[in-house]
């Protein structure tokens, strides 16, 4: 029997780690769940390489495995939901107001073609304003940045002042800031972007911007226009079909702002509600006194 010596010793792979995982892993597998056994090891024996980064507490995708954690809830397109909001709005509002302003004259065809025409007149409009004012931010931003870039190469020592200036009132000194206005000289666009994000608060747009807004916003509105004309084209009658787009409207605007407000002011949801519903009905009452006051002044031909 040939025996061994110590460098033949000391060739063989040392199995010790692997060994005690071994132990472990059958002692996590025989472990009831929910164990204190089960809780304390389970992070350790995910897959090597793949699952290495998970085994830092989840954020956003805590669902993918059932993990409890922080979960970041945050709108990641406010800018889209605020053209929503906007073209919704205006809308159930503006039609509804002239839809019953001209229900007072008694004639649902002057109602229908009324508000079609202003309906498609009134999402083009919105849909222009949406996309002048998205291309009108993307200027100011290309505008401001170039002004920044010319201060940080002209006056570069002011421009560290400023950021110095930004964060005193956090407890931060030049001293404890030096290492990170280091990295900002050797790269000037990251200490241009820096100052346009914390100095001027701009962000810079998204380049598809401008045309997401114009349709978002004019698609919303004539949506959201259509609601208070379809009672006209089912019911005959002026007076009915009013009562029946004040109701659906009403029902529709309480809605509206309902759920407006629980992604907005979750705390004042029914206010937010009720503030929606009572805009609408002013504004559709006061078109519909004006009208009604301006056809009975009006003589009657042949009077």
């Amino acid at each position: 029997m040939t025996k061994l010596s110590k460098d033949d010793y000391e060739s063989v792979p040392n199995y010790s780690i692997d060994l005690s995982r071994k132990e472990d892993e059958r002692g996590l597998l025989s472990s009831p769940p929910d164990s204190a056994y089960d809780e304390e090891h389970a992070l350790q024996f995910m897959d090597d390489e793949e699952n290495k980064s998970d085994h830092r507490i989840p954020h956003r995708h805590a669902n993918e495995n059932h993990w409890k954690g922080h979960i970041e809830e945050h709108f990641s397109r406010p800018e889209l939901v605020r053209d929503c909001i906007l073209g919704l709005s205006d809308g159930l509002t503006v039609p509804f107001a002239l839809a019953a302003g001209l229900s007072s004259l008694g004639d649902s065809r002057i109602v229908i073609y009324g508000g079609l025409a202003e309906l498609v007149s009134g999402a083009i409009s919105m849909g222009l304003g949406g996309y002048l004012a998205a291309r009108s931010e993307a200027d100011h931003y290309v505008t401001e940045r170039e002004r920044e870039a010319r201060e940080v190469d002209l006056y570069p020592e002011e421009e560290e002042e400023e950021i110095v200036e930004l964060f005193e009132p956090y407890g931060l000194d030049r001293a404890s800031m030096e290492p990170m206005l280091v990295k900002f000289r050797e790269n000037t666009e990251k200490f241009i972007d820096f100052m346009m994000r914390f100095e001027l608060n701009l962000e810079m747009p998204d380049p598809n911007r401008s045309w997401i807004s114009a349709v978002t916003i004019g698609v919303s509105y004539l949506l959201g226009g259509f609601i208070p004309l379809l009672p006209y084209m089912f019911i005959a009658d002026t007076i009915n079909a009013l009562w029946a787009s004040i109701f659906v409207t009403s029902l529709t605007l309480f809605i509206f702002g309902y759920v407006k407000s629980i992604y907005l002011r979750p705390a004042q949801a029914l206010i937010g509600a009720l503030q929606t519903l009572a805009i609408g009905a002013i504004a559709a009452a006061c078109s519909y006194g004006i009208v009604a006051l301006v056809n009975t002044n009006t003589p009657q031909e042949g009077a």
